[in-house]
């Protein structure tokens, strides 16, 4: 029996959660803002996505219509929690 591709699994939002993510297998789309959201989605409904990963700060900052779009809609949208209290101590 042949297994069924069902996409690859996205990372969207800002550079070190994506980066952190695409070191496990994730493609990886930065996306620092909301201003960039309709390109980093649009991009996303071209290519074959089973699901998408998102920190769930940066996902607060998704402007509205997008956030009810990706709810109706292919592919599963997954929110992880933030690095930011992670990263404090860093920067």
């Amino acid at each position: 029996m042949a297994m069924q591709n069902y996409g690859n699994g996205y990372v969207l939002g800002r550079q070190p959660f994506v980066e952190l993510w695409s070191l496990l297998g994730l493609v990886a789309v930065v996306c620092e803002g909301p201003e960039d959201f309709p390109g980093c989605f649009q991009k996303l409904q071209g290519e074959e996505v089973a699901f998408v990963l998102v920190e769930s700060d940066w996902a607060e900052s998704i402007p509205e219509f997008y956030k009810r779009k990706a709810k109706i809609s292919d592919p599963v949208w997954v929110e992880m929690p933030s690095l930011k209290g992670s990263l404090k101590g860093r920067e």
